[in-house]
């Protein structure tokens, strides 16, 4: 061991070539941690009408048509949550005080009843990237 290379820390001697795996295991651990970040950079509308279709078609309707459940989402993006046209509102969203846009419908998507507790929605959406595709959909419903 050669202690003017080695470094001390704590009681344990530690050489250039064990803190340099440390440094890669922190490295790897960081990106696991900023890659979600990365997700939320681009959503795709194709891909979140198809999550549309598959999660929340069977309450919130085909968009055509007046839903009888969930409101219909056309043009949800600016709209004053509770105050669409059809469907069932909670008064917890009315009272809630939201206006749907990107950031808040990301935070509803991913746990509907922690950001609105006394919402009828039941339903979340727990991959980050489908969230991401959702909200890009949404965005497209004039």
């Amino acid at each position: 061991m050669n202690l003017s290379r080695d470094r001390l820390l704590g009681s344990a001697f530690i050489t250039p070539q064990t803190a340099l795996g440390w440094a890669l295991v922190t490295a790897a651990s960081l990106a696991g941690v900023l890659l979600p970040i990365q997700v939320r950079a681009a959503g795709d509308p194709a891909a979140g009408r198809k999550v549309y279709a598959a999660r929340c078609l069977g309450c919130h309707g085909d968009l055509k048509t007046a839903s009888t459940f969930g409101p219909n989402l056309t043009g949800i993006v600016g709209r004053k949550a509770g105050t669409g046209e059809s469907g069932v509102h909670s008064r917890a969203l009315l009272e809630s005080g939201i206006t749907w846009n990107e950031a808040s419908l990301r935070k509803f998507l991913a746990g509907p009843t922690r950001q609105v507790p006394g919402t009828n929605m039941p339903v979340d959406v727990p991959d980050p990237q489908q969230i991401e595709d959702v909200v890009a959909y949404l965005r497209t419903l004039r």
